[in-house]
């Protein structure tokens, strides 16, 4: 459903960019934009419930994720060959996220339980359209692209190893591993210029970024004799906040 969202945004917006009239003769190949920040990372806690690949566990029914936020660092560089138009390559890097299972039924009085943590990084590339003249203090921009996003260092708490081998389901430490996701991206931000003169080449940035990412999260656990797993399905989808400091070439 999210998916079809986003879908529906960028076809709303294509007719936008494709009506945008730029000035070829405007075209300067050497502007180019540097910039470091930092990111406001809020998952979205939409994901499958923690079950088996075949039955699902009636402590483990209907769970469902709470993904805590966390504030990382951004660097990205923007190509702006023509007024209206841009290119940039953004990466975030290196969120950590930390991970509760709620409606968690084993243990009586909780309804939950420390799972795990997880980092995030995702590099985006956007086709940006730039709404004001070269000349304005304000820039507000509008962009649409792609995301990759890698999901790594998973850990499992001890807290839900115990719970594994407490209940019988393992006989040993679990593993908890995570893998990487392709998807749409979509920002709307703005870059001020500081004065003119000598201040005209920094700017101050701040953009929010909508990103499609999804993965699945799969626990490996010893049993006798062989092993099995537990696996749910994760649309972290973050909503970031970027501020930062740009500098012009």
């Amino acid at each position: 459903m999210k998916k079809l969202r986003l879908a529906a945004i960028l076809m709303f917006l294509f007719p936008v960019f494709a009506n945008a009239q730029i000035p070829v003769s405007d075209v300067d190949l050497k502007r180019f934009y540097v910039r470091l920040g930092a990111s406001f990372v809020y998952p979205d806690d939409d994901a499958t419930s923690l079950k088996y690949y075949l039955l699902q566990d009636w402590d483990l029914y209907r769970t469902k994720w709470d993904i805590e936020d966390d504030t990382t660092w951004n660097v990205s560089g923007v190509w702006r060959p023509l007024p209206y138009l841009g290119l940039e390559l953004l990466y975030v890097g290196d969120a950590d996220h930390s991970l509760r299972l709620e409606n968690f039924r084993a243990y009586p009085g909780r309804d939950n339980i420390y799972f795990g943590r997880f980092s995030m990084s995702s590099a985006n590339l956007f086709v940006n359209w730039y709404m004001a003249d070269l000349d304005c203090l304000g820039q507000p921009y509008l962009g649409i692209g792609v995301n990759y996003s890698d999901f790594y260092d998973d850990e499992l708490n001890p807290e839900f190893q115990r719970y594994l081998m407490g209940s019988g389901l393992s006989n040993g430490l679990a593993k908890f591993g995570m893998g990487h996701s392709w998807g749409a991206s979509a920002q709307l931000g703005i870059d001020w210029r500081l004065g003119r003169g000598i201040a005209r080449s920094w700017l101050i940035n701040a953009a929010v970024m909508y990103t499609d990412a999804d993965t699945d999260g799969v626990i490996t656990y010893p049993t006798e004799p062989g092993y099995d797993r537990l696996y749910s399905d994760f649309e972290t989808n973050p909503w970031t906040l970027n501020l930062g400091v740009t500098y012009e070439f």
